[in-house]
């Protein structure tokens, strides 16, 4: 009998928390000055990043100068993104008081005048001293980064990355800082 005495006295317990938890208020709803509050900072991320990024556009060629860059991809004659070959050493370094580019392009030495209006950079070649590679892979690299240099007409940069793009925006190269 004392199992029915206990299964009484359960359910009485079960009873009253559910009365106690239908007594409970629902939940109440955001009011207006929730919604106030969101909206002015979603309008103020907004402005932040609006407001700074005609800045960062403008000054997007004078990064590239910051550091100097090593060549970590390239496309190559099928336009695909290949990984430049282990031991040898594509750089770039840029120079705004002049406007040029140069560096290494494995096995030559090249350099370039560069102009930059916002994300896009204009580069004028000079004749590359055409130095025989010692591995017939590099040397094909090195054509392949000579020959995507004059496909380049925009690029993006930052502290990580400077990565060149043709005129349809496909990625032509990518160099990290070296």
């Amino acid at each position: 009998m004392a199992m029915a005495g206990e299964s009484a006295g359960a359910a009485e317990d079960l009873a009253e928390t559910r009365q106690e938890i239908s007594a409970e208020a629902p939940p109440e709803k955001p009011g207006r000055l929730f919604y106030l509050a969101l909206a002015l900072i979603v309008i103020l991320v907004l402005m932040v990043v609006l407001i700074n990024y005609p800045a960062a556009k403008a000054n997007a060629g004078l990064s590239l100068a910051k550091t100097n860059w090593t060549l970590t991809s390239l496309a190559d004659r099928t336009g695909i993104l290949v990984p430049v070959i282990s031991g040898s050493e594509v750089t770039a370094d840029f120079d705004p008081r002049n406007g040029r580019m140069g560096g290494s392009a494995s096995c030559s030495w090249y350099s370039a005048l560069y102009t930059t209006k916002d994300y896009s950079i204009n580069l004028t070649m000079d004749p590359v001293a055409d130095l025989k590679c010692w591995d017939p892979a590099v040397g094909e690299q090195e054509e392949e980064f000579l020959a995507d240099l004059l496909k380049v007409s925009s690029f993006r940069v930052s502290d990580s990355e400077l990565t060149f793009y043709d005129a349809s925006g496909k990625t032509v190269m990518v160099f990290v800082p070296a």
